[in-house]
């Protein structure tokens, strides 16, 4: 029997809040190993937005248009954070001698592409076609993303939309390529958001090959 949309939306808010604790976790983590003071200001403030979520929900369940401004603005501040730890890596990298960290900072740029993945996965589950809620009722807007079940209907299943899985799959593909490799963007926002990926995805794994290489020359 295939499940039905309010049920799959069901789910993917629940492994989007997975998600959302899990890149908050990691990042406290990148920030607290590459001793970035400001640390607290980025983590204060997402707790502030994720807590603001939770209550909305509870409260006005039917205002799911209020709740995605805050869930779109949580996740670009999780994604600025990425940014910030990037910056912070590249610093210990090249400007700082840590040669008893050396490992562990490898495995903190490692920890910072997997982060940009899932924050990726959130921001593109809340972007496409006016947010998960109008998907899952079939009043979506301008798709953001075209995904190859919504072009191919002889191969795909009546009803079909995009999940969290398939926003996951997108930006995993977005950070392991530099660019669409499933889905295609359609709109300016989607397009500019995956430059952004790509662009995080390349300088983070630029940081950690030039780290090996130079511990390999150590």
């Amino acid at each position: 029997m295939k499940p039905e949309p309010q049920s799959i939306l069901a789910r993917d808010q629940s492994l989007a809040a997975l998600a959302t604790l899990g890149i908050m976790a990691g990042q406290w983590w990148v920030m607290t190993d590459l001793q970035i003071r400001e640390q607290w200001v980025l983590s204060t403030a997402a707790i502030v937005l994720l807590a603001a979520v939770v209550v909305v929900y509870l409260v006005r369940r039917r205002q799911w248009r209020m709740r995605r401004g805050i869930e779109l603005t949580l996740a670009t501040l999780l994604i600025l954070g990425d940014v910030l730890n990037l910056l912070a890596l590249a610093r210990q990298a090249f400007f700082l001698d840590r040669p008893d960290g050396a490992i562990e900072l490898l495995f903190t740029g490692v920890v910072l592409w997997i982060m940009n993945v899932l924050v990726f996965a959130l921001f593109y589950w809340l972007l496409d076609g006016g947010g998960p809620e109008l998907r899952a009722t079939g009043r979506a807007r301008e798709a953001d993303f075209v995904f190859p079940q919504q072009t191919d209907s002889d191969n795909s299943p009546a009803g079909w939309y995009p999940s969290f899985g398939d926003y996951l799959y997108l930006a995993f593909t977005g950070a392991a390529s530099f660019g669409p490799t499933d889905a295609m963007p359609y709109t300016l926002r989607a397009k500019a958001a995956m430059a952004i990926e790509g662009a995080l995805a390349l300088a983070t794994l630029g940081v950690i090959i030039a780290r090996a290489v130079n511990l390999a020359a150590d």
